[in-house]
């Protein structure tokens, strides 16, 4: 199983809500992903300094479904749309070794 996960700061004037919403139309059309998770940060970050605005977790079977997330047309165009939004983002991929 491969977990993809994506994370984000939201850009200044811009609402992390827009985001979140945005990126939920990415949870159904896709019957390969395996596992989906969104959450908005939330509470004090405390000492832990700036958080992410939030994340986003899927899993795939293989990487190669991986990769067809990754270049699939509505996916770009959603990518397209977040990024004037964003301040940051990060994504890390890897084997889940409990799957």
């Amino acid at each position: 199983m491969i977990r993809h996960v994506f994370s984000w700061r939201v850009a200044e004037g811009h609402s992390n809500d827009d985001v979140v919403e945005l990126l939920k139309t990415l949870r159904e059309p896709y019957p390969y992903i395996r596992y989906w998770e969104l959450g908005a940060h939330e509470g004090d970050p405390g000492d832990n300094g700036q958080p992410f605005s939030g994340v986003l977790i899927n899993d795939f079977e293989s990487w190669d479904d991986l990769q067809k997330y990754s270049v699939d047309e509505f996916h770009l165009e959603v990518v397209a749309k977040l990024k004037p939004k964003l301040a940051e983002r990060a994504v890390v991929d890897f084997v889940r070794e409990d799957a």
